[in-house]
Order: structure tokens, then C-alpha cells, then sequence
């Protein structure tokens, strides 16, 4: 049994171990020490990371009451271990505090939703982007302004975080949230007014170290809600980005940062107008153009201004000039949309030999066909000048 030394202080960055075990495959170093500050993951959180007498630990996991530190199997760090049986320890203190952060702004995120609405988190995932939080009921964006308002209070409060490790007597009075069935000595999180927790993973000793909480998303999942939220430093990169991202927006609309989105908003309109115009400008164009067109077995004609519908009704318009068939194509860089009318030829079975030779999808019934293709203009018009009908 490795003694968990993350336990007794969840700040301590450096320790020394003694190595009971150690074994390896082609991957990795598999490292068993009688004491570690290292967390392993569990309880949804990823693992710590640092070093072993200077050799990275990647991974750390709880085998049947073992702490395994995972370590590259590489010569320089087979020379770093294999030799000692007394290892210098340091733990990713930034990782390790972020991670702190995280989990402690989690808790009080979900104490208050439990509290105010009564719904139990029943999954959480410490990622190295994001947290994620999922509750068995309903939240709207009223509710998770009103918790995110709340949980930043309880932050700046500064509240003391205690873990306690109470008797079987003792756990029978202790109201507390837990998502698993738990055997053994019960570690329990306590924030004071805010949360009572089982959890296995170090916090931070005060409310006040995360920082700030942001919602970054919520959504729908399962029939309840899964939310998305940043704490401390993560949650201060994102807010940074976000506002730099929405200064560039300002100097390019040349509206105040404050009103932005409706300058976006008037850009849309005015792109959508004047997007409509064009498309009346291009049918104007290409109606006339079908004027030009001479009859003949087969028409092929492709045109980058065949966009939307314009490419069913030119085609639809040049049909009856094909004695066999009109065929349409818009696009660029060999990937076209297309359409083939006829009012003669056996279109479904045109449509299936011309997206298997050019890895295309679609078809149609009756005297149209329509579907998408990557290919080259000549080798299509080859195709198709020498298909048999």
C-alpha cells in the first residue's frame, strides 16, 4: 500500500521514496514506490505529472492499492532509475494547481446547483482544455447565470476547504454528495455553506485561490445538462483571448467593443442583400445565356456562377435543347455539384456509373438527377461525351 503523501499536503511539490518495485515493457517503466506525492487519476480527473530522479512521469495510476508511476522505457531513463532505490520526487506544481482550481471551482459549482434546484452531478471529466459537468435535470441560461453569479461569490469569499476523514458513526449524520458507491475510509470535502462532497482529489486550502469561475458552455445531454467551465488561470487565458478576438471584430466593423455584435448583425443583413442581388444578377446572366446555346445530342457546360438553385433551373432551362441530355457543373478545384436533365435517357442508371468512376454521390428520379463528384472538367467531359445510353 503506497502512502499518499497528496493526502497530508496538497502543495507539496518535492519528496523522496524508496522504490519498491519496478518492472517494464516496451512502452514503459512501471514505478512502485512506498510513498508518493503523485495523484493518480481517478475520480475524473487526469493524473498528476513530474519527474522521478529527473525522469518525466507521463501517467500515474491506482493498481489494487499501488501507485504505478509510468515512465518512458528509453536508456536515459533506465540509467535515472534502475540504479537507486532511493528516488528524488517533483510533482508539475502548475498542472497540479490548475488542476486544484478546477476541481475545487467544480465542487462549488455543483453544491449550489444541488442546493438551489436539487439536481445530482453524475459525471465530471478535469480535461487539459476544459471541465465538463453533467446534472440530471434541466438548466437555462437564466439558471447558469444566476449559479455562475453565485459560485463567483462563494470564490471570493475566500471560504476554508477542510477534508475531513470521518468515523462510520460519525458519516451516519454527515449529508454529503457522492456519485459512486464508496468502501472504506470516506474522504469527505467540505466548503462551508456551500458543499459537503466525497472526493478522492487534492483542492486548494481556500475558496479564494481559484479565482474566478466561467461558464464557458452549456448543452442539452441525456435528458439533463452538461456544462463547461473554466477556473483561476485557465478561465483568465480564455476570458483574454475571447476579449483580443472581439477587439479585432471592433476595429474591423469599427464599432465600440461593447457593441459588436450588432454591428456583425448589420454586416449579415447587408452580405444577405446583397448576396440576393447577385443571385438575381447571375439568373439575369445565364438565362440569357442559354439563348446562345445550340442544340445538340449532348450539352455539357460547367460555370462557377451555377450556384444554389440557379444550377436546377439553368440546367432545367437547357434540357430540351439536349436530344440525349443536359449536363450542368459549378465548382472549382475539381470538386463540382451537378445536375443532369433529360427527358430520354436513363438518368438513375447515368447517375450510378458517374459517382462510382469519379467517387460521387446523388441521383434523382423522373427527368433530373443531382449529386456531387471530385474530378477534373476534362475527364468528366470525356466521361460523358463517350458514356453509352
Amino acid at each position: 500500500m503506497t502512502e499518499k503523501l497528496y493526502y497530508l499536503d496538497a502543495y507539496l511539490g518535492e519528496f523522496t521514496c524508496k522504490v519498491v518495485n519496478l518492472y517494464s515493457d516496451e512502452q514503459y517503466i512501471y514505478v512502485e514506490t512506498d510513498r508518493t506525492a503523485f495523484f493518480p487519476e481517478g475520480g475524473g480527473q487526469t493524473s498528476d505529472r513530474g519527474w522521478l530522479n529527473g525522469a518525466y512521469v507521463e501517467n500515474v495510476q491506482l493498481e489494487d492499492g499501488k501507485i504505478l508511476h509510468f515512465v518512458e522505457n528509453n536508456e536515459d531513463n533506465v540509467k535515472k532509475l534502475q540504479n537507486s532505490t532511493i528516488l528524488q520526487g517533483k510533482i508539475d506544481m502548475k498542472k497540479r494547481f490548475s488542476d486544484m482550481q478546477q476541481h475545487s471551482g467544480e465542487h462549488i459549482f455543483s453544491g449550489i446547483v444541488n442546493k438551489l434546484y436539487g439536481y445530482n452531478n453524475v459525471g465530471f471529466h478535469l480535461g487539459s482544455e476544459i471541465v465538463t459537468l453533467d446534472f440530471d435535470g434541466v438548466l437555462n441560461e437564466s439558471d447558469i447565470c444566476k449559479v455562475e453569479s453565485l459560485v463567483n461569490e462563494a470564490v471570493w469569499k475566500n471560504l476554508e476547504i477542510r477534508v475531513l476523514y470521518p468515523t462510520d458513526e460519525e458519516l451516519k449524520s454527515i449529508s454529503y454528495r457522492s456519485k459512486i458507491e464508496i468502501e472504506g475510509q470516506v474522504r469527505i470535502v467540505e466548503i462551508d455553506g456551500v458543499d459537503t462532497c466525497a472526493c478522492c482529489a487534492p483542492h486548494v486550502k481556500r475558496t479564494g485561490e481559484i479565482g474566478i469561475v466561467e461558464v464557458v458552455n452549456y448543452e442539452k445531454y441525456k435528458g439533463g445538462t452538461r456544462v463547461s467551465i473554466l477556473c483561476g488561470e485557465r478561465a483568465l487565458k480564455d476570458i483574454r483571448h475571447k476579449l483580443n478576438e472581439n477587439k479585432k471584430v471592433s476595429v474591423i466593423t469599427k464599432a465600440k467593443q461593447s457593441e459588436t455584435a450588432l454591428a456583425v448583425e448589420r454586416l449579415m443583413k447587408e452580405k444577405e442583400r446583397l448576396e440576393f442581388d447577385l443571385v438575381g444578377a447571375n439568373r439575369e446572366i445565364l438565362m440569357s445565356k442559354t439563348q446562345g446555346i445550340s442544340e445538340d445530342k449532348r450539352i455539357i457546360i460547367f460555370d462557377k456562377k451555377l450556384t444554389g438553385k440557379l444550377l436546377t433551373e439553368f440546367t432545367e432551362a437547357v434540357k430540351d435543347k439536349a436530344s440525349e441530355f443536359a449536363a450542368c457543373f459549378c465548382g472549382e478545384n475539381g470538386l463540382y455539384r451537378y445536375c443532369i436533365a433529360s427527358r430520354t435517357a436513363d438518368l438513375p442508371s447515368l447517375a450510378k456509373e458517374l459517382n462510382g468512376a469519379f467517387n460521387g454521390k446523388g441521383g434523382g428520379r423522373g427527368e433530373m438527377i443531382q449529386g456531387s463528384l471530385c474530378a477534373d472538367e476534362e475527364k468528366l467531359r470525356n466521361f460523358l461525351n463517350n458514356i453509352r445510353l
